[in-house]
């Protein structure tokens, strides 16, 4: 059995030079292979970390030429509370797009609600796919999405949430049951995760009225 390998290598290494040389990358695998064309493979359980996240898959292929990095199998990545599991992950580092693909991807995602601390509102969601933007702080899930939040349970095929905006917006074949029973279609919903608040694009809808007492 090998000996497991540390590496504990400077982004303008590993990475090209794609962020400042004071950010680092930690990377933990049992084997580390070193190919031509500036290939690199992690194998038998990888473990990475960056800033405040933490990424652990069983295999992971570096490109160089290319500045991409995809891990398979097993992919998790956390960040706070911040969750998301997936069977692949793929990264353009110097963009820092990210994507979450191969299957089933699962997520669970923290917002701030309202103005005190403490308010953080929980999203799960579950997707096709799922894309992110870290430098625009935008989130695409895509493909049979399904959504909690707040007291609602979210169907669509594509859920965009923009964090600097406080917005999800769902698109196409939305639909939308509430826990008192009540349900809504539409083509298009915004959702103000802030305040809680949302507005609904051709919308048909179900819901019971209660007569005064």
């Amino acid at each position: 059995m090998q000996k497991k390998i540390i590496c504990l290598l400077l982004l303008v290494l590993l990475l090209a030079g794609t962020v400042t040389a004071e950010r680092r990358v930690f990377i933990t695998a049992e084997t580390t292979r070193y190919l031509k064309d500036e290939v690199i493979r992690f194998e038998d359980g990888v473990e990475i970390r960056y800033e405040d996240m933490v990424v652990t898959a069983l295999t992971g292929e570096y490109l160089g030429d290319k500045e991409e990095l995809t891990l398979k199998e097993n992919v998790e990545a956390v960040q706070g509370k911040n969750r998301i599991k997936s069977p692949e992950m793929w990264m353009d580092l110097e963009e820092e797009h990210i994507i979450f693909r191969g299957g089933r991807v699962e997520s669970l995602f923290y917002f701030q609600q309202g103005e005190e601390e403490g308010e953080d509102l929980p999203v799960e969601m579950w997707s096709d796919t799922l894309e992110i933007w870290q430098q625009r702080g935008e989130m695409l899930a895509k493909g049979n999405v399904k959504a909690y939040y707040d007291d609602m349970d979210m169907e669509a095929d594509e859920v965009l949430i923009e964090e600097e905006k406080d917005l999800l917006t769902a698109t196409g074949n939305v639909y939308v049951l509430r826990e008192d029973g009540s349900w809504f279609r539409a083509e298009k919903v915004e959702y103000d995760i802030e305040d809680g608040t949302f507005v609904a694009y051709r919308m048909e809808s179900e819901f019971e009225l209660r007569e005064n007492p």
